[in-house]
């Protein structure tokens, strides 16, 4: 169905027609929340650590839907037609990327405090809100970040941070996409550095939770076509490389540290005036980098020959 629908021209009622109405309708909604009682928090009166304990000793046969499913925001598909992605006019200035996506399973991270042990974190994934594991982190409590699990953190320990809904205790839903991915960087920057665990000294190393907190790059100011060309969609395309930080070798007083590949899944594009809403949204768009079906062009190479085609190179 996809691989047919990308090849049809664009419809009145197209992807970009009504993401521009849903932007609207989440800026008069937010300017409401701030007008009445300026309870714009998702999460408002929701102790983390209230309900991890209480989740915790819930009944395992029980059937009470969880707090944190659906909470996620995703992405739909970028709409395509003949010419390659339907881009709205204001991509260059009102846009922002995000790449390259990881591979791996996208999850909450909800940090609280444990029995006065400072802070713990607990995955939970992102349709059920089931809990995935559970381990000490560095994340201040009262924390909810939107991350994806890389596919081998079992060898390379990494977390890699989406976007942020809550630090601190503070909801950052409401704030435009382009202040919450600064915001991320800014905290994540702050935190101490990362202690690996001691099983990460074994060669391999194998790690029994993630503990490297790694902030998707984000890009905006889409204008420059040269950006997205040289920089953004080649990334997408190879992944990169991480330097993860490992436990002391007994036998060397050098860093032990291991620099690993981390495989692109595609580009996230958000609306930059978007706020975070759960569940599927129009205000972000996804390019993935696997193919649709046999035989033909990923979303990836088709929005990269719309890209090609607004330049003169």
């Amino acid at each position: 169905m996809r691989s047919r629908s990308f090849k049809m021209p664009p419809v009145e009622d197209s992807q970009n027609t009504r993401r521009m109405r849903r932007l609207e309708e989440q800026k008069r909604s937010r300017a409401l929340k701030v007008e009445s009682a300026r309870n714009v928090d998702i999460f408002a009166g929701l102790s983390l650590n209230e309900i991890e304990m209480e989740e915790e000793k819930a009944v395992p046969k029980a059937k009470r839907p969880s707090r944190w499913a659906n909470v996620a925001m995703y992405a739909e598909p970028l709409e395509m037609n003949g010419m390659g992605p339907a881009l709205p006019d204001d991509f260059g200035t009102a846009w922002i990327a995000v790449a390259p996506v990881p591979k791996g399973k996208r999850c909450l991270v909800i940090a609280y405090k444990s029995n006065g042990q400072g802070s713990v974190v607990s995955l939970r994934s992102r349709l059920k809100g089931n809990q995935l594991m559970r381990f000490p982190s560095r994340l201040p409590t009262d924390t909810i970040l939107d991350c994806i699990l890389d596919e081998h953190w079992e060898h390379n320990g990494i977390l890699h941070v989406l976007d942020v809904l809550r630090w601190r205790g503070q909801d950052y839903t409401q704030c435009e996409a382009s202040f919450r991915f600064w915001w991320r960087d800014t905290k994540i920057a702050e935190l101490e550095p990362p202690q690996p665990p001691s099983s990460s000294s074994e060669r391999p190393p194998r790690f029994s939770y993630p503990h490297v907190l790694r902030a998707i790059p984000w890009f905006p100011n889409l204008q420059d076509p040269l950006l997205l060309l040289n920089t953004i969609i080649p990334l997408a395309r190879t992944g990169v490389t991480v330097t993860v930080p490992l436990a002391p070798s007994p036998m060397s007083d050098e860093p032990n540290e291991l620099v690993v590949p981390c495989a692109s899944d595609g580009i996230l594009l958000y609306v930059g005036e978007s706020s975070y809403e759960k569940g599927p949204s129009l205000l972000a768009a996804w390019v993935p980098v696997e193919p649709f079906g046999d035989g033909q062009d990923s979303a990836l190479e088709v929005f990269a020959r719309h890209v090609q085609a607004t330049t003169s190179i």
